[in-house]
């Protein structure tokens, strides 16, 4: 790919990685996106190990551990159930937002 975009007039580095290598890699770079938005939900687990449930003060709150805690321990399921949705449509926005800049690189 490389020597035929040397033949179609890329000349420098920049170009290759504009149009050739980016390109090329847009998928795995889609899914590489979504699965750090996806994991970096899940840091709650680590705030939970080191300090403890429940902290001192809910110091070490996250969004994923205040849905969890209304859910199974204080049994607010209409609450917990809004703060998913709030979750799934920044998740929904956020790779809807990686696509299109990916789809950029695309062209």
């Amino acid at each position: 790919m490389y020597e035929a975009g040397a033949i179609d007039g890329i000349r420098n580095r920049w170009q290759e990685l504009r149009y050739i290598t980016l390109p090329s890699m847009s998928n795995m770079l889609l899914f590489s996106a979504v699965m750090q938005i996806q994991s970096s939900f899940s840091v709650s687990a680590i705030a939970v190990t080191l300090a403890g449930y429940p902290s001192k003060s809910n110091a070490v709150d996250t969004i994923v551990s205040l849905m969890q805690d209304m859910a199974t321990v204080r049994y607010e399921l209409g609450y917990a159930s809004a703060i998913a949705v709030v979750l799934f449509i920044m998740m929904v926005t956020t790779r809807l937002i990686v696509g299109k800049v990916l789809s950029t690189v695309q062209k």
